[in-house]
């Protein structure tokens, strides 16, 4: 038995600065609550002038990642730099060599994570990547551990906080989206370059690492519909509010016998609904599984704190793994009859928000051309009349066909008296 757990850490910013403070400073916690000794040996990052809360000393300090990999006495190798590369050569190399990796590369991961868990399984070593998903939020270790014998049938998620905190200031504040947009940055909860929280992409990555988890299919951000917040308007939240719904950016992974659809996407959700009450800069996870039922997962899905919360939990229990030298065998089986669903397919009730002169026969023109396209409506709403003027004209369907949906809208906006492009939002609940 190993007594002594060795650690190395590629990448000093946030997180991994936050992780190094970490262990230093509950190591004795740690070693009480495992009779295991975990030992942060080397620290690497390629620029060591920036300050920190923590610096390490100069003798564990290093600018090589090589001095990590290559050193016999390290046992667990972090990696918090991000990216596809070098991250992707440093796990793999780690891996090979016999060394657990902990990792909160979500966009490694979500092309990369069939591959790496049958390397670590292989290698008869581990790979950790709790991190990588919604925070702080244990949403791996669920599924891997207390759910391990549940068949997933649906995946919800809230997961990035950027966009959270900023639809939820559009509903609270009446913000517009770009002065919603302002204040998450001037906060530091979005990026200057914000592109891949708002359009989407963040989410999609975590949802892909997820699903392929719980579905047990190698599955990519590519496999999925993703569409992002910009377009979202005041209007639309006021409307759903009105109909008794929230707008929130929802990650949504269902299962239909064998038949997995995935998207990403702002969402009307009914305000019962447990992600309902989500707001600011949290995450949620709502899952439905054949055995337990239903369940919400919520907290800090984002930050330093949050998400080294995350990798030295990790980092423990792999520590425990080691500590008792003989592998425990995590194999990835890739269950071949679980199948994609094309984005054109879904199905679900839709929001639509037309933009139209207000002139008789404009309703009778739309839902015409809705109902040739199999799309049946549920309610309608036009709050204004004016004639001299478009206004808008809010309508939900019952469940339609996605590519039915698109080519009656792309119909519709053809039409004279259609003055701007439909909203569409889908509805989820």
């Amino acid at each position: 038995m190993k007594e002594k757990i060795s650690i190395g850490i590629i990448g000093y910013g946030t997180v991994g600065s936050n992780t190094a403070v970490i262990l230093q400073e509950k190591n004795k916690i740690f070693a009480s609550h495992t009779g295991i000794e975990f030992q942060l040996k080397k620290v690497c990052d390629n620029d060591w002038s920036r300050k920190r809360e923590w610096m390490p000393p100069a003798a564990m300090r290093t600018s090589n990642y090589n001095d990590i990999l290559n050193d016999p006495e390290i046992d667990i190798v972090v990696e918090l730099i991000g990216k596809f590369q070098p991250a992707y050569n440093i796990i793999k190399k780690s891996l090979m060599q016999k060394k657990a990796v902990v990792t909160a590369n979500k966009f490694l991961l979500s092309k990369k994570l069939t591959e790496l868990l049958t390397l670590a399984n292989t290698s008869s070593s581990y790979l950790g990547f709790e991190a990588s998903v919604a925070g702080a939020i244990p949403v791996i270790k669920v599924l891997r551990e207390s759910f391990v014998g549940n068949r997933i049938n649906s995946i919800i998620g809230i997961l990035n906080g950027t966009t959270n905190y900023i639809l939820s200031s559009m509903s609270e504040k009446h913000q517009t989206f770009g002065d919603a947009l302002k204040s998450a940055q001037k906060l530091g909860y979005a990026e200057s370059n914000p592109s891949l929280d708002i359009s989407g992409r963040d989410s999609a990555q975590k949802l892909a690492i997820i699903s392929t988890y719980a579905f047990q299919r190698a599955i990519s951000e590519d496999n999925f519909l993703i569409e992002g917040i910009e377009k979202i308007e005041i209007r639309d939240i006021e409307f759903a509010r009105e109909l008794g719904y929230r707008v929130k950016l929802l990650a949504i992974a269902k299962r239909t016998d064998d038949m997995v659809s995935l998207r990403v996407h702002p969402a009307l959700i009914p305000v019962n609904h447990m992600l309902s009450d989500v707001e600011g800069v949290y995450n949620a996870v709502y899952l439905e599984g054949d055995l337990f039922g239903k369940t919400l997962m919520y907290g800090e899905g984002a930050g330093g704190k949050a998400a080294s919360s995350a990798v030295i939990a990790d980092i423990i229990e792999i520590g425990r793994k080691l500590f008792l030298k003989s592998h425990l065998s995590e194999r990835f089986i890739i269950n071949p009859r679980v199948n994609l669903q094309p984005a054109d397919r879904i199905e679900t009730r839709y929001y639509l928000r037309f933009t139209a002169i207000d002139r008789p026969r404009v309703l009778a023109s739309i839902a015409d051309i809705l109902g040739k396209n199999r799309i049946s409506i549920a309610s309608v709403m036009q709050k204004e009349e004016n004639p001299e003027r478009a206004v808008p004209i809010v309508m939900l369907t019952h469940t339609a066909i996605e590519k039915n949906v698109r080519d009656a809208i792309s119909a519709i906006d053809k039409l004279s008296y259609i003055r701007q492009p439909t909203q569409i939002i889908r509805v989820e609940g």
